[in-house]
């Protein structure tokens, strides 16, 4: 990245940062543009070298939390992907501690911005994420189950992911109080009944 790449970049994590502060204190609806350029220190028109508006500013600030996640959450021995197929019922578990863990603890980590997340929830596009996750990822684990049919995946699907983010959004709304280990249990729990121990 050279250096006017990297200035370009800079202003725009400001102005992501500044909408992130913003939803703190405001509805989406009813930020400005002058409010982002305002609080990122930016004028108007370098707003506008960057997006036509603000829906284009959290499209962009979305898909960087998201790379964030990717690169800062690290699982061990992740699963690749484009092998699920090769691999067994047990592998494909990600209803456990292995996998829950580190995302609770890069929510906890990050838990002010999730938050922000968790409040706006209606403004963040994630049907395209939720239905991206289900075709590559929950697909294929439904079809070792034997479950094929795609309109029976996608509706549990997103029964589980809304439960599962039910449950985080209560925890971040308590400031993450409650012990990793503890919300870990309960989704394991609220997924497969029978797993829990006391």
């Amino acid at each position: 990245m050279n250096r006017s790449e990297s200035k370009f970049k800079n202003t725009a994590d400001k102005m992501g940062s500044a909408l992130i502060s913003l939803l703190e204190t405001k509805d989406f609806a009813d930020i400005t543009i002058m409010d982002i350029c305002n609080k990122a220190g930016v004028n108007r028109s370098t707003f506008y070298a960057h997006y036509d508006n603000t829906y284009d500013l959290l499209k962009e600030t979305h898909a960087g939390l998201i790379g964030n996640f990717q690169s800062e959450c690290t699982f061990d021995n992740p699963i690749n992907l484009s092998d699920m197929r090769n691999l067994s019922k047990d592998d494909l578990n990600f209803i456990s501690p292995k996998y829950l863990l580190p995302y609770l603890k890069y929510i906890q980590k990050h838990k002010r911005l999730f938050k922000i997340y968790a409040e706006n929830a209606h403004v963040f596009e994630t049907n395209e994420m939720d239905n991206y996750m289900i075709d590559n990822l929950f697909a294929p684990i439904y079809a070792k189950h034997g479950v094929t049919d795609k309109r029976l995946i996608y509706y549990m699907q997103k029964y589980f992911l809304k439960g599962i983010d039910a449950i985080i959004n209560e925890w971040v709304r308590n400031n993450c109080e409650d012990d990793i280990i503890f919300i870990c249990e309960i989704i394991i729990y609220c997924i497969r009944p029978m797993s829990y121990k006391e």
